[in-house]
């Protein structure tokens, strides 16, 4: 046994020293022979290149359309999708008026909560959600700006029906005076342009309709503008509460009690009022009673503005 063990790795190194004398005898062998020889061994049954064997790219599908291609490859690239908006005149809002929400204790929440966890009809709400987000992401937002423009329509220059009106929805938040209030308690009573803006690159599309409805009415009384800085992510969530001081200085001090800013997913707010894409701004005419009796997006044309201050003294 101990001279089996003493052997056994002399024996391992004479098998890996015939191995190596193998190969090199083969390769000297292979080295010997004419380079034509082996050129012929090395190429493959087939001497023509596989792109000569395809057929050459289309150049318009079948709606006649001209196909874009990546580079000389043979990816077209994706179409635009047509924009999913709601067509101008449609009315927007709610079916019943919106009531506001009464505070609850927090054990009540608690209990809530887990009955909503327990709950089978909202877990195929929120697996909805979770498909919905997963198959729209922010950069088709971003795509979808930059082939159609930062305008979805030009509004209509006559006043939602007040019998096919609907109704403004309820959402909280805080003024940037810091105190908590209601969509309803700031629009309610009066004549309101409602703005609402989902991210800075739209704060110069409701500007345009701001602009030109406080130079028509200034300080008249039963008229207001209301804005509205909602933010659904919870990382800028917080930078936006970092840059509170910073929009405090910018927005004018008579309007600090009027505007809202809220925190979270505001995914039925933009189904009801028909927000297609966050990135651009929309304004919203809402009548004494919280009806939306018109509304626009994007910069706002002349026309748009002449009809927007000819729509709001018929109202007020």
């Amino acid at each position: 046994m101990l001279q089996l063990g003493f052997y056994r790795p002399r024996i391992a190194r004479n098998a890996l020293l015939k191995t190596r004398y193998a190969n090199r005898v083969a390769y000297s062998h292979k080295a010997s022979e004419p380079a034509g020889d082996r050129a012929k061994e090395d190429k493959p049954e087939s001497t023509k290149s596989d792109s000569a064997k395809l057929p050459p790219r289309p150049e318009f599908n079948e709606d006649g359309e001209k196909i874009e291609y990546f580079g000389n490859t043979r990816f077209p690239k994706p179409r635009a999708k047509p924009r999913q908006t709601i067509t101008p005149g449609d009315a927007v809002g709610q079916a019943t008026p919106a009531v506001k929400p009464t505070p609850q204790p927090l054990k009540d929440q608690l209990q809530q909560k887990w009955r909503d966890i327990l709950s089978p009809e909202k877990n195929m709400e929120a697996r909805a959600r979770i498909i919905h987000d997963i198959g729209h992401s922010y950069f088709q937002d971003i795509v979808d700006l930059r082939n159609n423009g930062d305008k979805l329509f030009e509004a209509p220059k006559q006043l939602i029906p007040s019998a096919r009106a609907r109704f403004l929805p309820s959402l909280s938040g805080k003024t940037l005076l810091g105190d908590s209030c209601d969509l309803i308690d700031l629009c309610s009573g009066k004549t309101t342009l409602l703005s609402i803006n989902f991210t800075k690159f739209s704060e110069k599309h409701t500007q345009s309709f701001i602009e030109p409805f406080e130079a028509a009415f200034g300080d008249r009384e039963g008229v207001q503008v209301v804005q509205l800085n909602i933010e659904e992510n919870w990382a800028k969530a917080m930078v936006l509460q970092l840059c509170l001081p910073f929009l405090r200085r910018q927005i004018p001090k008579h309007r600090h009690g009027r505007y809202l800013v809220h925190y979270g997913n505001v995914e039925d707010l933009r189904k009801s009022l028909g927000i297609a894409n966050p990135l651009i701004g929309y304004v919203f005419l809402v009548d004494k009673k919280m009806r939306v009796r018109w509304y626009a997006n994007g910069l706002a044309v002349m026309s748009e503005a002449q009809a927007m201050v000819a729509l709001t003294k018929r109202l007020g």
